[in-house]
């Protein structure tokens, strides 16, 4: 059974690019441009993992993660942080709103893969692939 990933981030190429990743590991995925989409998709469907982009244009993903722990039916979602950018104080606080990881971009598609693949067990193993980035 394929595991619904949802893709937060207002970057289109960087969207594109994890779900052709993520959907080679057997996840199903589901792109948001912004927050207010994603949390827009979150009221009418599930999911298993979440990945969002920390700096988008009017919400932030210190802002989605905030609202999202208080409104959503399934705050346990694990989501996973990416960002161009990590300070101390950006990763105490995704950690503090709940992120279950933050990574730096741009990121190792091995370790977000693994990282998928451990979330969502049911999904298909990482494999490696010529074509694929590692």
């Amino acid at each position: 059974m394929s595991k619904n990933t949802l893709i937060i981030d207002d970057d289109e190429m960087s969207r594109g690019l994890l779900r052709m990743v993520l959907e080679y590991d057997g996840c199903h995925c589901t792109e948001a441009e912004d927050g207010a989409r994603g949390l827009s998709l979150l009221e009418s469907q599930p999911f298993d993992v979440i990945i969002l982009d920390n700096v988008m244009p009017g919400m932030t993903g210190m802002e989605f993660l905030n609202r999202f722990r208080h409104i959503s039916q399934n705050p346990a979602v694990p989501v996973i942080m990416v960002t161009g950018f990590i300070s101390d104080e950006i990763r105490e606080k995704a950690t503090r709103l709940g992120a279950y990881a933050i990574i730096e971009k741009p990121y190792d598609f091995g370790e977000l893969r693994s990282m998928v693949a451990q979330l969502c067990p049911s999904s298909a193993s990482p494999q490696p692939h010529a074509l694929l980035p590692k």
